[in-house]
């Protein structure tokens, strides 16, 4: 939810950390002045480069392990979207088993890992489904719309690198933050803002049924 893992004088991978130098295995900076802001972790690989994990929230968790893939809490999560994304009547077998709404299921990382809040919060608008809706209650029709959004949703976002100045100004994404009294789609629809689930949820009811 905040931070970055940054490299020292890589551009165009993670963050650049420009005009730091490097540092030897026994001589690692005792001024921090000298690290990036809110350093957590300072890792050094075998050609010298200095990789840094940033966590200003302290939100992140670092694990080691042998065999990630098989060890909680990777070997729980549900498929990723661009390479093993549930087939329409594999999701179909999976939402008739919930009885949250939309938006809980759409942020629950056993059923699809990567989807964050605004993630599905866009998915849902572009799907044109309420956010409060019962997931079993989704026709096939919608399933399939759901599905398609959610994939096209995320590739574009990976297309761009996540530059949110390059997703289509037609996206929920540029009017959905903060609570405004008045906030509108760049198409005048209102948008509301509900809590589900915990978390906050932007949506347009005159769209989203």
């Amino acid at each position: 939810m905040s931070g970055n893992i940054e490299v020292r004088g890589e551009s165009g991978f993670g963050k650049s950390w420009g005009g730091v130098k490097l540092w030897s295995e026994r001589n690692l900076p005792q001024d921090t002045s000298e690290l990036p802001r809110f350093c957590r972790l300072l890792l050094k690989a075998e050609d010298g480069t200095d990789i840094a994990m940033t966590d200003p929230r302290r939100f992140g968790r670092i694990r080691l392990a042998k065999d990630p893939v098989s060890e909680a809490p990777i070997s729980s999560l549900g498929p990723d979207p661009l390479e093993e994304f549930p087939s329409v009547s594999k999701l179909r077998e999976t939402l008739r088993s919930k009885r949250s709404p939309i938006k809980s299921v759409l942020l629950d990382q056993s059923v699809f890992a990567g989807v964050g809040n605004w993630i599905a919060d866009e998915i849902l608008f572009q799907a044109r489904i309420s956010p409060h809706r019962s997931a079993r209650s989704l026709s096939p029709t919608e399933i399939k719309r759901l599905r398609t959004r959610t994939l096209g949703i995320i590739r574009k976002a990976v297309d761009v690198n996540a530059d949110y100045e390059r997703f289509p100004k037609s996206w929920l994404f540029h009017d959905r933050w903060g609570k405004p009294a008045e906030a509108y789609t760049s198409r005048g629809f209102q948008i509301q803002h509900d809590t589900i689930g915990g978390r906050t949820t932007a949506w347009v009811p005159a769209l989203q049924k």
